[in-house]
């Protein structure tokens, strides 16, 4: 990855992906390193909301800036934990509507303090870090109950989650300049 402005001072030694768009590797990771790969993720994207053009993003044009990522990231940790509920059957209830449930929503993310993000960022993906570390052999391979006839484990949403996590912040990296990726 070249060195832009924006990421100059973030250091390349986090394992990012290797999808088509952003390079995420579907290489088999230790699930006891998870949590541990998480916390890393979190902590470059608290560097990135460090920077004071954060918040830039054209004008007018269907993009998200590293701020709005930032918030996507924040509330998929904390979704995860309802989820990892629904799947290990410990659950109270079907996943929320972020507009019924006082959640953030996409539409605002654009104005968040980008400080306010960074501390909810980290301690959201320091819990969720946590929360994996606890999973037993049997928890990472339980199958989520509402989807049945599917093989999708807690495995694979965390495999999941981790490529979603790393696939913004590749795109806000590779931009540099404001994180000028496609919204989604």
């Amino acid at each position: 990855m070249s060195a832009t402005p924006l990421t100059r001072a973030i250091p390349d030694s986090l394992p990012l992906p290797r999808c088509r768009r952003c390079d995420f590797a579907d290489r088999p990771f230790e699930r006891e390193t998870a949590g541990a790969v998480l916390r890393a993720y979190a902590a470059r994207w608290q560097r990135v909301l460090a920077d004071p053009r954060t918040t830039s993003r054209p004008v007018g044009a269907l993009a998200w800036s590293p701020l709005e990522h930032a918030c996507h990231v924040r509330d998929m940790c904390l979704l995860f934990h309802q989820r990892l509920d629904a799947t290990l059957g410990t659950g109270r209830g079907p996943l929320p509507d972020p507009a019924v449930s006082g959640g953030h929503l996409p539409g605002l993310y654009r104005d968040e303090d980008p400080r306010r993000v960074a501390g909810e960022l980290g301690r959201a993906a320091r819990a969720l870090a946590l929360r994996l570390a606890a999973l037993t052999a049997a928890d990472w391979d339980h199958d989520d109950p509402r989807f049945p006839g599917e093989r999708l484990t807690v495995d694979f949403f965390t495999r999941h989650l981790l490529h979603d996590i790393a696939h913004d912040l590749g795109e806000v990296l590779r931009a540099g300049d404001g994180g000028n990726a496609p919204a989604r």
